[in-house]
């Protein structure tokens, strides 16, 4: 192999000939844990053939690093320690975290704007070197705030934007088709979803391709805003279930709301899956454990969160290449869904 040493070799040219991320060309070169002896063998091998030098500048900022990332979740804590996206989502950065020996700094606040703050403290204090963000809005503050404060970020998010702002981008539509689908090969025209907060960009995002999707499928889709809460999901179902023309099927935006959705289908008298089915938008034990099983997406959460963190620490480490997709979900078919009562 050969290279024209005029040409300044980067981490990214070692990266794209060994097929690994950057970080750990960089764990490689630094003498860092979190690669194997065989990747940092071959790293250094290729590395010394391809007469690579590290600048000046690039050791000084890899010896500025705090090795820490950031999550600031600004969430209801009793709604985040029930559900099983943020824990499935935790566990998979912290897995990345563990190969990459970093550290994951993280910290609970209010809806109330207070994790703007945090996101300034911890910036100016350098306690971390980047931050993962969830749960847009539009006009999303941290996004700018971010990156007046020079810290590269990456959102996971269901909007795909032309900005240079570090994005893992969920392809809502794959989902959405999959969940219609299913109901409708059931015989389902009447589809009640109860979403979470609809401040949120995600959530908008999957009530208009609902809506939209549904009317393509000649299915009626109605929407109720709920909170992610189990009380919230308990009251949309006992107000969708007493109307006088109800739903055949009830679509929860997350395990918690469908699980009180089934107690209350339970409670007004209802068979699920004879008389209502019941999906849930995010799998978890919540959905093994009730009787019937629920129907749910396995969004892969864990999976996700780790290409999320591998695409901070590549931002990081100075990539201009700030998009990625997720992977698609499987929808795992339980006892909660059947045909639509005649």
């Amino acid at each position: 192999m050969t290279t024209n040493r005029a040409e300044r070799v980067t981490i990214s040219d070692i990266a794209r000939r060994l097929a690994i991320s950057k970080a750990s060309v960089s764990y490689a070169l630094n003498g860092r844990p979190g690669v194997s002896s065989e990747t940092r063998r071959k790293v250094l091998e290729l590395a010394d053939e391809l007469g690579f030098q590290a600048s000046s500048a690039a050791v000084a900022l890899s010896a500025s690093r705090s090795g820490t990332i950031g999550l600031v979740i600004a969430r209801d804590p009793s709604v985040i320690t029930a559900e099983g996206y943020y824990m499935r989502t935790l566990f998979g950065v912290e897995q990345y975290l563990n190969d990459a020996d970093s550290s994951l700094l993280l910290r609970l606040t209010g809806e109330g704007g207070e994790d703007l703050d945090v996101y300034r403290r911890w910036a100016r204090q350098r306690r971390v070197d980047g931050f993962l963000l969830f749960d847009e809005f539009d006009d999303d503050p941290r996004l700018p705030l971010l990156t007046s404060l020079g810290m590269p970020g990456v959102l996971v998010t269901s909007r795909q934007t032309d900005d240079e702002f570090g994005r893992l981008i969920t392809p809502e539509i794959e989902t959405v088709t999959v969940f219609l689908d299913h109901l409708r090969a059931l015989g389902h025209e009447r589809i009640a979803h109860i979403s979470g907060p609809m401040v949120y960009v995600h959530e908008r995002v999957r009530a208009d391709m609902l809506t939209a999707e549904g009317e393509r499928r000649g299915m009626e889709v109605t929407h109720l805003e709920g909170t992610y809460a189990y009380e919230s999901g308990a009251a949309r179902t006992r107000e969708l279930l007493s109307a006088p023309r109800r739903p055949t099927a009830v679509l929860a935006g997350n395990d918690i709301m469908a699980t009180a959705a089934l107690r209350v289908a339970g409670e007004m008298g209802l068979r699920v899956p004879d008389d209502l089915s019941i999906i849930a938008w995010d799998d978890s034990v919540l959905c093994v454990v009730s009787r019937p099983r629920l129907t749910a997406m396995d969004h892969g959460l864990m999976e996700k969160a780790r290409l999320a963190t591998d695409l901070l620490f590549q931002l990081i480490d100075g990539s201009t290449q700030p998009h990625r997709w997720s992977p698609v979900g499987t929808l795992l078919v339980r006892e909660s869904t059947g045909p639509a009562p005649r």
